[in-house]
């Protein structure tokens, strides 16, 4: 077999961000600080994103658990919400690594559980400034500053695509970013870099079950075929794959991690 690359298979099976630098938004906990770790399992030098000082400390962990590892990591602070300290988020990533080859954006949240009567333009605007609004100008970011065969994963949502009363804005607006990736990866698809969303379904983090009731939980676990919500390493192995060389020719496509729920 002809092989293009002149690494070992077995070596880059095992390691195949070596050299490579990534970026991963509301990397702190849950599933970001998952696919932060998992990155840099593969190799990859990771920006653990964390929005404010509340999230310095686990920031901090997660890089702490890299370097135990042998990994690389720096903890960089940035809300999504605001447009110029996204754009100081990339510009850090740079300056730390020299680079930027995978992107993922997983910030996310400040979901707003109103109805469409009740929900106020504050509640609208503040949804759409971190999920809609600061995920475009991180889209736009992650275009110009990855480097050609790279990778940007926006982290979705299940109400996305199964909305449920009282999520019309944060619905709204994953939908819509989940519109930028699939655009985008047609404008940069000439530079062999892919764009896609994966989609979690339930996922057992700190924030979900402090936002649920365990007879919500225990309603989608009865309606999924696999019996179980997912675990943020589901997530992590998925974005994993997709940030591989494996994954090249995936581009524009929306995956869902749901355990068939869908």
């Amino acid at each position: 077999m002809n092989h293009s690359s002149t690494t070992p298979p077995s070596q880059a099976s095992s390691a195949p961000f070596r050299g490579k630098v990534s970026l991963v938004t509301g990397a702190s906990r849950g599933i970001g600080a998952e696919i932060a770790r998992r990155l840099a399992e593969g190799g990859a030098a990771v920006v653990v994103n964390y929005r404010d000082d509340t999230e310095k400390e686990h920031a901090a962990a997660v890089v702490d658990d890299i370097e135990k590892a042998g990994g690389t990591a720096n903890a960089v602070r940035a809300d999504v919400s605001d447009p110029t300290a996204i754009t100081q988020l990339f510009a850090q990533t740079l300056a730390i690594f020299g680079g930027l080859d995978i992107a993922i954006l997983n910030a996310g949240g400040d979901a707003v559980v109103k109805s469409v009567i009740d929900t106020t333009e504050a509640d609208f605007d503040r949804v759409m400034a971190l999920n809609a609004r600061g995920q475009f100008v991180a889209l736009q970011l992650a275009a110009r500053q990855v480097r050609d065969n790279g990778r940007i994963v926006f982290i979705s949502s299940s109400t996305a695509c199964q909305p449920y009363p009282g999520t019309s804005s944060y619905s709204g607006a994953k939908t819509a970013t989940e519109v930028y990736v699939r655009v985008l990866a047609k404008e940069i698809a000439s530079r062999r870099i892919t764009a896609n969303v994966v989609s979690p379904g339930m996922t057992a983090t700190q924030t979900m079950m402090s936002q649920t009731t365990e007879a919500r939980r225990a309603a989608v676990i009865a309606a999924t075929p696999k019996g179980r919500i997912a675990m943020p390493i589901d997530i992590a192995d998925v974005v994993h794959f997709v940030a591989t060389d494996a994954a090249r020719g995936i581009t524009g496509q929306i995956l869902h991690v749901n355990g068939g729920l869908l």
